[in-house]
């Protein structure tokens, strides 16, 4: 007969869940109010998501300050870890998403911000997210990945412009492709070692002294390809200017910065211990790839017609230079890629911000595309202050 097992509501630590719930407690919040009365001013769904995201950062505060007394905590049966690099990370994507939510009290109509299932899909989001960068667990890496990529596309098809379902259904193929990969690569990974805790295996692995290295390279390869799409490194980046082409200006800028943050902190938990055990050939492939995005994207920037695409290309080759710093795999390359994406966090939503600002709901006849080149043409005669910010931006 089976002894019943006694498990410690202490011992599961619960509250390293807390910065997850909130954002889902919002979603869920917003969907109830729709479902009693439907119809409300959308102001009052942008204030809850920002109250609710709020709450969401003083809690990482909180646990910044548990971080700094106690150090690293596990918490839900060992599978949440809140570390210093879960906690930063966090932090960026709830500020970011602070900044971004605002938009959507625009006086001029885009319909996407007056359904309220936008700000709940857009706090899923937040929780997937979340839920990527707190964990060193692959399935529930997995579980974050789908949570947030799901709500992505649909926010993406509710723009409702003629390609807006196009840049959808692209994206979401793409997505589904590249967490086939993952979950791939994972299973691979599994069957070597037993564990799908990114600490556990590298143990493992290292213990064996990299026998299999046949299947290692496999399951590295698929892993790299997934992170590949997520992070549009080159020759993963097909989708991302034609999914940015047809999002709104602030959608897309928000997807420039964010998403990646979260897969730049799984990346670096994955890759940079196998690059610690001086395994060659991976050095080797993320030293071509990084190489590749930083030079190829900014090539086919300067041939760009369209700001978007412009900015679009100039994204895919920031996140090349990123991988340089997991490719080096040092403290202070991991402190420089942070503080490298918080400015690069700035200075992008403040570019997509201002073509926000120069948006238009109905295409000129003749023109096709939201904000070709020609539109910036004298600017600074006509909107001085925002042509003084929009150069400071690019600059």
């Amino acid at each position: 007969m089976l002894e019943p097992v006694n498990i410690s509501l202490e011992s599961l630590n619960l509250s390293t869940l807390t910065p997850m719930l909130i954002p889902i407690i919002g979603a869920l919040v917003i969907l109830c109010i729709d479902l009693i009365k439907g119809g409300l001013n959308k102001s009052l769904y942008v204030m809850l998501s920002l109250l609710f995201l709020l709450m969401d950062f003083g809690s990482l505060v909180d646990f910044a300050q548990l971080f700094s007394q106690n150090g690293t905590m596990m918490g839900f049966f060992d599978v949440m870890l809140i570390d210093g690099l879960a906690i930063i990370g966090q932090l960026i994507i709830v500020l970011a998403s602070m900044l971004f939510i605002p938009l959507s009290l625009t006086s001029k109509r885009f319909h996407e911000y007056a359904y309220p299932e936008f700000y709940a899909l857009f706090l899923f989001m937040i929780a997937g997210f979340q839920f990527m960068v707190a964990t060193d667990n692959l399935i529930l890496i997995f579980v974050g990945l789908e949570l947030s990529s799901l709500a992505l596309y649909t926010l993406i098809a509710l723009h409702n412009r003629n390609k807006s379902f196009e840049a959808a259904i692209k994206y979401f193929t793409m997505g589904a492709l590249a967490a086939g990969f993952f979950s791939f690569g994972a299973m691979i990974l599994y069957a070597l070692t037993g564990s799908i805790e990114i600490n556990q295996i590298s143990a493992v692995l290292a213990a064996d002294e990299y026998s299999n290295i046949g299947f290692v390279l496999v399951a590295v390869t698929f892993l790299l390809a997934s992170f590949g799409f997520k992070l549009s490194l080159i020759p993963f980046h097909a989708w991302t200017p034609d999914v940015y082409e047809v999002s709104s200006a602030a959608l897309a800028g928000y997807m420039s910065v964010v998403p990646k943050i979260a897969a730049f902190v799984v990346a670096m938990r994955l890759f940079e211990f196998l690059v610690h055990s001086n395994v060659v050939w991976l050095e080797t492939m993320l030293y071509i790839l990084v190489v590749l995005t930083m030079t190829l994207a900014n090539i086919w920037a300067l041939v760009q017609s369209d700001v978007k695409r412009m900015l679009a290309y100039s994204s895919i080759s920031h996140a090349g230079f990123v991988m340089a710093a997991i490719l080096i795999g040092t403290t202070q390359s991991n402190s420089a890629l942070f503080l490298y994406w918080v400015l690069f966090a700035f200075s992008n939503l403040g570019a997509f911000a201002m073509l926000w600002v120069n948006r238009q709901k109905v295409l000129v006849a003749g023109q096709d595309s939201d904000h070709p080149f020609e539109k910036f043409s004298g600017l600074v005669r006509t909107i001085p202050t925002a042509a003084a910010i929009m150069g400071l931006f690019m600059l």
